[in-house]
């Protein structure tokens, strides 16, 4: 989550992201970019070739917020 925090506006944390999802990718990894709080930051990866995400960006931890399962 560091690396993407503002990623946007930092230079060699774009270029340490573009060669580790061309690394992974290389290795048959998928890569997921999780901790993305802004549209930027999910944009700046978009151009990285990153194309999965997690964060509050999208949606907030909702436990809670689970519907009840009934296991009978």
């Amino acid at each position: 989550m560091n690396l993407i925090r503002d990623i946007d506006q930092h230079k060699p944390r774009q270029i340490i992201t573009r060669h580790s999802v061309e690394m992974l990718r290389d290795l048959g990894m998928q890569v997921i970019a999780e901790g993305i709080e802004t549209a930027a930051e999910r944009d700046t990866l978009l151009d990285l070739g990153v194309t999965l995400f997690q964060g509050y960006y999208f949606a907030k931890p909702a436990f809670e917020a689970l519907p009840d399962i009934n296991w009978k």
